[in-house]
């Protein structure tokens, strides 16, 4: 009656040998020692040692060596009748590859106690390098869009890799001439990475060569070489001694290339390197470097379009104002120009003064919007102006002229305000013809008041479009002070100054040294806007002065 429940138990045994044998998961048992005493075939293909290399061995073979010690605490847990469920963790391959696996392991009681555990192992590799990729995206992004700076985003995509996803991360630019160099480097040893950029600076790539990063970018796509260490990769990868004794000394394993693409232009291309450790790049890790060399190209492309609008805004902005203001003889003139914006964010004030056989032109306007577009009319308006002045005496009608090429032109937002006054000698006095165009109105500082002078409607908004003129004799003692609208609205709303306040500024620094009133001027509206004007200002002052005989 006994043999057969023994032939039921042997039957039962060499099934579960055989679900054991056939399953996915790597399955292995270790007594309390931590001694290896089985090893399913899945182990075998898992972690890369057949069941005669890992039966008798102690399971530390296929610990990484930074977790040593979590192998004593899980044998700690076992010998206490724990069971470890879904425990994620690293291990090595034979081929010195990380992975990262979730275990399961359980305590293997016989006759006499506790023997042993069995361990359930599942690679869960590219299931971890996704999750972090995402986690990385995420975060990479935010950094990758922090500067509109070619060079200083550059630093910033090579940095942020590591050592998150590489010991060393670089990327090599295409050069005007074709080559690819200009390289930016990042890593772990920051010594290693300076030698790194210094040799690739030094020595450019061939695109025709068979480099990993010319070979990327004439495919066009990403690739991975997993074994740098090979005698044929490393002929491929090797730039002259110095490079390879670099590669020996950083201990180069594995590398990932993906092309830098935005817009249709190859930028160039996104290296990642793992060096001095036991990680390999695979090519389910292309997906996402791939995806991250995309952000990456797109913000080096975002930097690259500003430094160019940048530079664009920054030559028209020249074209706002002259380096100085010209000298005219008998008068003494002071400005300060205080841009709010940089390169895109300009704004559109401007100033010229234009001297006379009689006297000069003075001209001050402020045209709406900021950036380029804005910068532009700017442009339009001042050298305009300069035309006309040379064929017409009045102010106001020179400013309608520039209204009728505005309203005449294509753009619907090219409004102005302008203030254009005509200087000329009166025996020792200076007579004054001033032409407004809805500018915030001119100070006449006097000993006896300040005299608001303004009025007028924006250029460029009607066809019949009203201009105030203004005339006034100017003393020798007597200051003209104008001032674009970035004075009186600089700071939060409630420090927004009336043109009356303006006024009363002016007339009481109107004893200083002209230089010293203009100073005066454009620090009380910095300082409302705490150091950072969010709108362009500009305050001219104009005086008369003696003329030797």
């Amino acid at each position: 009656m006994q043999e057969p429940q023994e032939t039921e138990a042997e039957r039962f045994l060499l099934h579960l040998a055989e679900v054991v044998r056939g399953t996915q998961d790597a399955v292995l048992s270790k007594d309390l020692d931590g001694i290896v005493t089985t090893w399913n075939p899945a182990a075998a293909r898992i972690y890369g040692y057949n069941s005669e290399e890992a039966i008798g061995r102690h399971i530390s073979f296929i610990v990484p060596p930074d977790r040593k010690g979590e192998e004593m605490a899980i044998l700690d847990r076992i010998k206490r009748g724990e069971r470890l469920e879904t425990y994620e963790t690293e291990r090595v391959r034979a081929d010195g590859s990380r992975i990262a696996v979730s275990l399961t392991i359980s305590p293997i009681s016989g006759p006499l106690g506790l023997t042993g555990a069995s361990v359930v192992a599942r690679d869960i590799t590219s299931e971890v390098r996704r999750r972090r990729a995402q986690e990385f995206l995420v975060a990479a992004s935010r950094l990758l869009d922090s500067s509109l700076d070619p060079t200083e985003t550059a630093r910033t995509i090579v940095s942020t890799a590591v050592p998150e996803l590489a010991e060393l991360c670089l990327i090599d630019f295409r050069r005007p001439d074709g080559w690819l160099g200009d390289s930016v480097v990042a890593g772990a040893n920051p010594e290693v990475a300076a030698r790194l950029e210094s040799i690739r600076r030094e020595k450019p790539l061939d695109p025709g060569g068979e480099h990993p990063v010319a070979q990327v970018l004439r495919l066009n796509q990403p690739m991975v070489w997993r074994d740098l260490k090979a005698p044929e990769v490393i002929d491929k990868v090797s730039q002259g001694a110095e490079h390879l004794q670099l590669m020996n000394d950083a201990g180069y394993n594995s590398a990932a290339v993906v092309p830098l693409v935005a817009r249709g232009r190859t930028l160039g291309a996104l290296s990642f390197l793992h060096a001095h450790g036991d990680m390999r790049y695979d090519p389910d890790d292309l997906e996402f470097l791939a995806e991250l060399g995309e952000r990456a190209a797109l913000a080096l492309d975002n930097a690259r379009l500003y430094r160019e609008r940048d530079q664009i805004a920054k030559n028209l902005q020249r074209g706002l104002r002259p380096p100085r203001p010209a000298d005219v003889p008998g008068l003494d003139i002071s400005v300060v120009f205080e841009a709010a914006g940089e390169g895109v964010e300009v704004g559109g004030d401007l100033y010229d003064v234009m001297p006379s056989e009689d006297g000069c032109w003075i001209l001050i306007g402020d045209v709406a919007g900021k950036g380029s577009t804005a910068a532009g009319v700017s442009v339009a308006v001042r050298h305009s102006v300069r035309g006309l002045t040379r064929a017409i005496e009045e102010p106001d009608e020179v400013l309608r002229r520039v209204n009728e090429l505005l309203v005449a032109g294509e753009s619907l937002n090219d409004f102005a305000t302008a203030m254009l006054a005509r200087l000329r000698r009166d025996g020792q006095r200076w007579r004054v013809v001033l032409a407004s165009a809805g500018h915030p109105p001119a100070v006449l500082a006097t000993e006896a008041e300040a005299q608001l002078l303004g009025g007028g409607t924006v250029l460029g908004a009607w066809e019949e479009g009203k201009i105030t003129r203004h005339e006034r004799l100017l003393e020798q003692t007597d200051t003209l002070v104008l001032c674009t609208d970035g004075w009186l609205e600089a700071g939060p709303a409630t420090s927004h100054q009336e043109p009356e306040n303006f006024a009363e500024m002016a007339q009481s620094l109107s004893g200083l040294e002209l230089d010293e009133m203009t100073d005066r001027l454009r620090a009380d509206a910095v300082g409302r806007s705490s150091g950072r004007p969010r709108d362009d200002l500009v305050v001219l002052a104009v005086r008369p002065r003696a003329v030797a005989s």
